[in-house]
């Protein structure tokens, strides 16, 4: 090329695109390299996929649940195939807005071939060699496969391949406990499998324990059957079906019947294939791969990561935090500090947003809570149970939240807004809500925060001179 592009985004997936878009809407010089093949576990059409069963299954257990409100449920029947094909349908007519022939009629060069690094500077796409300015690797990630006994023997689900699968499954035990484990287990007990969990480590890693407490409550319930602590130490292959062996955190044991298997533990990148020795970048202390600071930095000014190279697995962390590493590497100014929620897109859904900080070191915070049992809206929905927990600092900015029940991903999106503002929760006691509506719930959260607060001494004066002139 003979003007050096201001940006090459690595990766023509779903992230790949936005960012190579956005970029161009920041008026770069941008080329997308597309490496010839879909990339490994594009967050955003699995979402979308996951998103349409999970909807297809709601509507199952609804009918399962109309009694309870009153109407007579008629027999019904579950077509996995229609199901899964109304799904495929749904991200194909997505997938036609990212055609290159219409990124390049919006002005991002696509390149396609092999890509590979051949210096700490330059790459090759294809058989075109590029020295751009910077470049933002935003390549797929395949799911992990664990070494267990017996494994290999055996045919496995992964998250990927379920979502394309067209026949009942009898008994499906999954092995893993991160979110997309959790949504699995749901979709797929509501589309009429018999689920067993084994987490094979932490359930929910770094979520708040009282709420994951209760989601789990509400999964049990539901019929899924969960082995908190328990691990997989043998997969055996059987002329008809799988045999699971768990231990259980007291060391005792038990064997699963299983007819199928979904390992769900998480993805991980293939930087190898780019050639990604000639950048000589120095490892991440973090065990991000080679991610050394904020929004995909690395050791090299040249290059930074987003998505699963960054650790990201979430759509919503990878594209905020990746449309923030765009701005950095055009040399913007920082942006503000990104407090997206951390989801689980169960019924109910959990949501959580980190802390930032709470104030001066060393102060004080306290903990509120609301229960979504005292909602209008979720007992209307007959969804009258969840949490919102928040940690508050003196000044009332927000710390961590918790969102549990209906809508709390959307919930959590306005929380973490109005963290980021400076007034807190003060701004959610004037938000102006619709009654009945789960969004009240936060306007509540604020409203409890008011008695709490010292009218300060300057207010206590005005209303002393108020009373001198009404004597």
């Amino acid at each position: 090329m003979s003007t050096p592009p201001d940006l090459c985004i690595i990766g023509a997936g779903s992230l790949g695109v936005e960012l190579a878009l956005y970029a161009r809407r920041l008026g770069a010089n941008v080329v997308l390299a597309d490496r010839g093949a879909p990339e490994p576990g594009d967050a955003a059409h699995l979402s979308l996929r996951k998103a349409a069963l999970a909807e297809s299954a709601r509507r199952v257990e609804d009918i399962r649940r109309a009694p309870d409100l009153g109407i007579g449920a008629s027999e019904f029947k579950v077509s996995l195939k229609q199901i899964s094909e109304l799904a495929t349908k749904l991200v194909e007519d997505r997938m036609r807005a990212t055609a290159p022939e219409i990124l390049t009629a919006r002005g991002v060069t696509v390149m396609r071939g092999d890509v590979r690094f051949i210096d700490a500077r330059s790459l090759v796409i294809g058989d075109i060699t590029i020295k751009p300015r910077g470049v933002i690797i935003a390549i797929g990630g395949l799911p992990v496969v664990p070494d267990l006994e017996g494994l290999a023997d055996v045919s496995a689900f992964t998250t990927d391949s379920i979502l394309e699968n067209q026949r009942k499954l009898t008994h499906l035990v999954i092995v893993g406990g991160d979110a997309s484990a959790l949504e699995h287990a749901q979709i797929q007990r509501r589309l009429g499998a018999e689920v067993t969990l084994v987490p094979h480590g932490e359930l929910l890693p770094g979520f708040d324990p009282e709420a994951v407490s209760l989601l789990l409550r509400a999964l049990r319930e539901e019929g899924i059957t969960i082995h908190e602590g328990a691990r997989v130490s043998a997969i055996k292959k059987r002329s008809q079906g799988i045999g699971v062996e768990i231990a259980g955190p007291d060391g005792t044991t038990d064997a699963l019947d299983a007819s199928h298997l979904l390992i769900s533990m998480g993805r991980e990148v293939d930087l190898d294939a780019l050639d990604i020795a000639k950048l000589k970048l120095k490892p991440s202390s973090a065990s991000i791969g080679f991610v050394r600071g904020a929004l995909g930095a690395s050791s090299s000014r040249f290059v930074r990561f987003a998505g699963y190279a960054a650790g990201r697995a979430e759509w919503s962390e990878a594209v905020a935090e990746g449309r923030a590493a765009v701005e950095a590497a055009l040399g913007r100014s920082s942006p503000p500090s990104l407090r997206i929620p951390r989801t689980v897109l169960t019924e109910p859904a959990l949501a959580e947003i980190a802390p930032a900080g709470l104030g001066r070191k060393g102060g004080n915070e306290s903990i509120l809570r609301e229960n979504l049992a005292e909602n209008d809206r979720a007992a209307a929905m007959g969804q009258g149970s969840g949490l919102l927990k928040v940690s508050v600092s003196e000044s009332g900015q927000i710390g961590r939240a918790t969102i549990l029940g209906p809508d709390a991903a959307e919930l959590a999106g306005v929380l973490s807004l109005v963290a980021d503002r400076k007034g807190g929760l003060l701004e959610l006691a004037r938000l102006p809500m619709p009654r009945p509506s789960l969004m009240e719930v936060l306007s509540r959260l604020g409203e409890n925060y008011l008695p709490a607060q010292d009218v300060s001494k300057r207010g206590q004066g005005g209303r002393a001179i108020r009373r001198l002139f009404e004597r």
